[in-house]
């Protein structure tokens, strides 16, 4: 998916350090203290923070105009295939979901109608900065495609988890429209719904 870049915003949390000191009625000795000197701070431990995934891209999305370079036959060089209706769902950990029902793939070749309709569910892991999604595995699905040309259902393919997708994509994202392409010819637009978080 392509997504414009996003303003997040951050909240910070001050702590209060108060510190408390107790009398004692018994004189002690008396330390000098020399102007300009200061006790040596307490090194801190480094503290760390996940980075954090652009806020335009959290939340579910619909495919609404979508092309997709496709494989359909063994001794063919991939082709353009056109759809709608994959739904996304991308969360704040990194993790997200894509759901097909029926989602059809329609395309042509040399004059007979090609078909791919797909069924099930992918989990995946990803990551992106404000003009990058890097989508890196495919951790479960249950996804079938059936492949149909003129001669009616030609194939069968489930898709398998696979760890290293590592696909990279352009996008941006503006509110309730992402757009997602990248050089081999794929280029998708979705559109958010309110299915899970909605941000942006």
């Amino acid at each position: 998916m392509v997504l414009f870049a996003v303003a997040a915003c951050a909240v910070l949390a001050a702590g209060g350090l108060t510190a408390v000191v107790l009398a004692d009625s018994r004189p002690g000795p008396v330390t000098p203290v020399v102007a300009g000197e200061r006790p040596s701070p307490t090194a801190r431990t480094a503290a760390t923070r996940a980075v954090a995934h652009p806020m335009c891209l959290i939340g579910s999305w619909r495919t609404v105009d979508e092309t997709l370079m496709v494989k359909f036959y063994n001794d063919e060089d991939p082709m353009p295939l056109t759809t709608s209706g994959r739904v996304f769902e991308f969360r704040p950990d990194g993790t997200g979901t894509e759901r097909l029902d029926n989602v059809t793939l329609s395309g042509s070749f040399e004059g007979n109608a090609l078909r791919m309709v797909g069924n099930g569910s992918t989990d995946f892991t990803w990551s992106a900065t404000d003009k990058v999604i890097t989508y890196i595995d495919r951790t479960r699905t249950d996804v079938t495609w059936a492949f149909y040309d003129q001669r009616g259902l030609v194939d069968t393919q489930p898709v398998t988890a696979k760890q290293g997708v590592n696909e990279v994509d352009d996008y941006s994202c503006q509110g309730t429209q992402l757009v997602e392409s990248n050089g081999s010819g794929y280029r998708s637009v979705w559109a958010r719904t309110t299915a899970s978080g909605v941000y942006g």
